[in-house]
């Protein structure tokens, strides 16, 4: 390689150091893609981390933590953010697409869960599976079927609408279904 070639190498990487450094910067100090009460530096890295939504995969490309072992472990639910974070202590350890229709409340998980749970309102009937209950009528689910037909693989772009549910990709609610009993949930 000759000299021409090496300065043009060099100068075309420090130009994607540089934009990838101001792409990164904006992306820190954007207060609305950040949720208060958690590092921004750890909601960067998980929002690194996740695939698009898809109801057969998990959210994030990295092996889910043991929530058993997690300190001062709490979960937030962003409706507005279609996300759900998962906290020990200030860190987010991981984030979830969801689709969220509680309204803004704090609730305790009940440790009560099931494999399948049906709704029949307006009109529809609407099937969801490894369900876990938060309160009497509110649960954390993944949604399979609307009318007898199944929920599409970015299940956040259709436009039912299951009510009390947190609704998760299969793995992110397998995964919920350790979450200890008594983990205090909170609806943004």
């Amino acid at each position: 390689m000759n000299s021409k070639q090496k300065q043009f190498v060099l100068i075309t990487a420090a130009l994607f150091v540089v934009l990838v450094f101001f792409i990164n910067i904006h992306a820190y100090f954007d207060s609305s893609r950040f949720i208060t009460g958690a590092s921004r530096t750890s909601q960067v890295l998980n929002t690194n981390r996740l695939r698009h939504p898809n109801i057969n995969k998990p959210s994030e490309h990295k092996s889910y933590p043991d929530l058993r072992k997690l300190k001062q472990l709490r979960v937030i639910a962003v409706p507005d953010m279609h996300r759900v974070y998962v906290l020990s202590g200030r860190r987010v350890v991981y984030i979830m697409h969801a689709r969220v229709t509680i309204q803004k409340q704090s609730i305790i998980t009940s440790g009560k869960q099931g494999q399948q749970v049906d709704y029949v309102g307006a009109g529809h009937v609407f099937a969801g599976d490894n369900w876990t209950a938060l309160s009497h009528q509110s649960y954390i689910i993944v949604p399979t079927t609307i009318d007898q037909n199944a929920v599409a693989k970015n299940w956040l772009k259709s436009d039912f609408d299951f009510p009390g549910t947190i609704q998760l990709s299969r793995p992110d609610t397998q995964w919920l279904q350790t979450l200890p009993k008594n983990t205090k949930i909170t609806i943004r």
